[in-house]
C-alpha cells in the first residue's frame, strides 16, 4: 500500500512528507480551496522537488488547456480532478495530456456517500487511471473529511481502477481503513495538519509509518 499526503502548501512540508516515505504528495490549485497554492508561488518550489516524487496537482473544472499548461510548468506526475467532469470531458483532457512530453496520470475524485456513487466509474473507461474515494464534505470550501464506509474501496476496485482511499483518515484509523477497503493507496489531508496551511511533522511521520509498516514510526527521524 502507498501513501498520499494531500494539501501540501509549502516546500518544507513536501520535503518532510517525502523523507518520511510518502510516495505521492498533493498540491491544491483549486480556486476555492483554503489550501490553495497560487501558481506564481508554486513555481518557486514545486518544479524543484525531487524527480522521484509523484507530485499530484488538484483541480476542479478548470479549462483543459490551463491544466495541461500547469502540468508542464510544475512537472506534475499526476492530475487529480475533483470537479463534475463528464466522461467526454475526461477523454478530451486525457487526449490533451497524451500529447505532452511526459503525460501525467489522472486520478478522478469521487465523493462517496454510498455504493450507488460507484456506478460512475465504468463510464470513465480509459480516461482515468485511478479513483479517489472521499467524503462529500471534503469537496466543500474549508470542509473537513469524515470517515465513511471504507469497504467501498474494495467495491470500487472491482471496477478495474486502483483506488486511493480518503475520508477522515488519521494514524488511529488508517490500518482499519486499509483492512476494510484494501486500497492501492491511502490519502490524508486534515488528519496530519497543524492548520490548513501547515502540516504537523510528527503526525505525518506517524501516519506514514503506521500505514506502510503498521508500527509506531520510531525509526524515522523527527523534523526539527
Amino acid at each position: 500500500m502507498k501513501v498520499k499526503i494531500c494539501g501540501i502548501t509549502n516546500r518544507e512540508d513536501a520535503v518532510w512528507a517525502l523523507n518520511y516515505g510518502a510516495q505521492f504528495i498533493g498540491i491544491d490549485f483549486r480556486k476555492r480551496s483554503p489550501r490553495r497554492v497560487l501558481p506564481a508561488e508554486a513555481k518557486d518550489w514545486v518544479p524543484a522537488l525531487p524527480t522521484f516524487a509523484a507530485v499530484v496537482g488538484l483541480f476542479d473544472d478548470e479549462d483543459s488547456k490551463d491544466i495541461v499548461r500547469m502540468a508542464a510548468e510544475m512537472n506534475l506526475k499526476g492530475i487529480q480532478l475533483n470537479g463534475p467532469q463528464t466522461p467526454q470531458r475526461l477523454r478530451g483532457l486525457r487526449q490533451s495530456l497524451t500529447n505532452t512530453e511526459c503525460p501525467p496520470f489522472i486520478i478522478k475524485a469521487l465523493a462517496c456517500p454510498g455504493p450507488e456513487t460507484l456506478d460512475d466509474i465504468p463510464r470513465w473507461g480509459d480516461a482515468v487511471d485511478y479513483v479517489l474515494l472521499s467524503d462529500p464534505n471534503e469537496s466543500k470550501p474549508g470542509g473537513s473529511p469524515r470517515p465513511f464506509d471504507w469497504a467501498l474501496g474494495a467495491a470500487a476496485a472491482a471496477h478495474g481502477k486502483p483506488v486511493f482511499l480518503g475520508g477522515g483518515l488519521t494514524t488511529d484509523n488508517v490500518r482499519e481503513a486499509a483492512t476494510k477497503g484494501q486500497p492501492f493507496a491511502v490519502d490524508v489531508t486534515s488528519g496530519v495538519e497543524k492548520s490548513t496551511r501547515h502540516k504537523h511533522s510528527a503526525k505525518m511521520r506517524a501516519f506514514i509509518t503506521t500505514a506502510l509498516l503498521g508500527g509506531s514510526g520510531r525509526s524515522i527521524p523527527e523534523a526539527p
